[in-house]
């Protein structure tokens, strides 16, 4: 009964945690994830049919960027995202910031994700996932965000978004290794959402 508790407590969280907005230029939502300690935890099944974007994009393997050192082989992690982008025809792309006195608020941070978005991607075939660590980069979970381009709306739609967050919910507390816990999050996305 207790587990039921805490587990519609953490559900309600997360839906008051969980934002959505639509930029100027792209679709972008906001996700804290509270250590549930269940790396078991559902996953929303897929209900929508979708098909793989036809885009002129050629698959960027370098896709991370980590200025916080916890992926052993970014280079490599990279390389391993390619099979999401031939299954949804979505560029992914992966940022974990440093932690940033300037940045206080969560509106600061997505605001600075969708600039960032705007200055160093340019298309709109892209899936921005940003983390941004906070001053304890090891003990505190920082806030994390994403942006979608236009083009990506008929994969990463509502439902897709809410599937990713599931899986990052499902594997951040795992004991893979980052390089692993990414390329697993956007695999299992891929066979979920397609």
């Amino acid at each position: 009964m207790t587990a039921i508790i805490v587990f519609l407590i953490i559900l309600v969280l997360g839906v008051v945690s969980f934002t959505a907005s639509f930029g100027k230029k792209n679709q972008t939502t906001t996700m804290t994830v509270e250590n549930t300690g269940n790396s078991a935890s559902s996953v929303t099944r897929s209900s929508n049919s979708r098909e793989k974007i036809d885009t002129d994009l050629i698959f960027d393997s370098n896709c991370i960027v980590d200025e916080l050192g916890w992926f052993d082989d970014a280079d490599a992690a990279g390389k391993t995202l390619e099979d999401f982008f031939d299954a949804t025809g979505v560029q992914p792309y992966i940022y974990f910031k440093d932690y940033d006195a300037s940045l206080t608020t969560n509106s600061e941070k997505e605001e600075y994700a969708k600039q960032w978005y705007e200055d160093n991607i340019d298309n709109e075939g892209t899936f921005l996932f940003i983390y941004f660590a906070e001053e304890d980069t090891d003990n505190d979970v920082g806030y994390m965000y994403y942006v979608c381009g236009y083009d990506i709306e008929s994969v990463m739609d509502e439902e897709a978004c809410d599937i990713f967050w599931d899986y990052v919910d499902k594997y951040w507390y795992t004991d893979l290794s980052t390089d692993d816990m990414i390329t697993e999050i956007f695999n299992s996305l891929a066979d979920a959402i397609m």
